[in-house]
């Protein structure tokens, strides 16, 4: 072999022992880290600091509500992202809160001046429950003395067959069981169903209402629902416009989010955040 080729074969033997140019999987980040888009690590800490004091809504809706810990994880990823596509723009800001911010301005893409009274009427038809009305609501109901429990009915009953819910509430633990009928005051049973009805407002749906205190949980699934007749005026008309321009915007930037992630890869470590969920929820 010529010398030239003897030091070159070396080199590459010497990289390949160290490590160096190696293509095997990259190790993993630190426990703490829960996501990476491209070299940024979204750690425990950083998504900890985006949850509110009080994290879960009124009622858990079945389906509609992924946790206090997934929903500001995709939000720390959302900003992280949005935060390198300003940067690559040109945008320059005192903080990178406010680099974001300039972001989203500039991705304005709906108020409520550009939606027809068509287009608010056609949503509101969609989404009557969004502006309360109930008139009546017919549900069935599992009370439980303990959270985790009731987390776990209401998963299980919400792809359930109706006329398995209280059975397999039973198994998971409930400690009382029924039926009843709600009036639009929220009479006809304990108000915490009542409430639970109210924010679910769609037959077939599934919520779980809270009272920590008392250590009483509800599953809530409203069989049958009605609405009040409605007098669709200036006031309601612009109820709905503002919140369909805001459901738009929302979307508008989930799919600007999405489409960078092609840029800028996205890994979530999906089995540390289901132990720390598991976790945070067994406390």
């Amino acid at each position: 072999m010529k010398p030239r080729l003897l030091a070159v074969a070396f080199v590459m033997l010497a990289l390949s022992a160290s490590g160096c140019g190696s293509t095997d999987k990259p190790v993993d980040p630190p426990p703490n880290v829960l996501a990476t888009v491209a070299d940024a690590q979204i750690t425990v800490e950083h998504v900890r600091a985006l949850i509110p004091d009080d994290p879960l809504p009124p009622v858990l809706v079945a389906g509609g509500y992924s946790g206090p810990w997934r929903e500001a994880l995709d939000l720390a990823v959302r900003d992280e992202l949005l935060a390198r596509e300003a940067a690559r723009r040109g945008i320059d800001a005192a903080t990178r809160a406010e680099q974001i911010a300039t972001l989203i301005t500039r991705e304005q893409r709906a108020t409520p001046e550009t939606i027809t009274d068509e287009e608010a009427h056609t949503w509101y038809a969609q989404r009557r429950a969004m502006f309360g009305n109930v008139a009546e609501a017919e549900v069935t109901w599992a009370e439980f003395d303990d959270a985790a429990e009731a987390r776990k009915a209401m998963r299980r009953v919400a792809d359930a067959d109706p006329s398995a819910f209280l059975g397999l509430a039973r198994q998971d633990g409930a400690t009382k069981s029924g039926s009843a009928t709600v009036d639009e005051h929220a009479e006809g049973a304990d108000p915490m169903i009542a409430r639970a009805a109210f924010a679910v407002a769609a037959a077939g749906g599934v919520g779980l209402s809270a009272d920590p205190v008392n250590k009483q949980w509800w599953v809530v699934r409203v069989e049958r629902i009605s609405f009040k007749l409605t007098t669709w005026d200036e006031a309601l008309t612009y109820r709905v416009k503002s919140a369909l321009a805001a459901y738009r915007q929302t979307e508008h930037l989930r799919q600007l989010a999405d489409s960078l992630r092609e840029k800028w890869p996205v890994h979530i470590y999906e089995t540390r955040l289901a132990d720390l969920i598991a976790t945070e929820e067994s406390r």
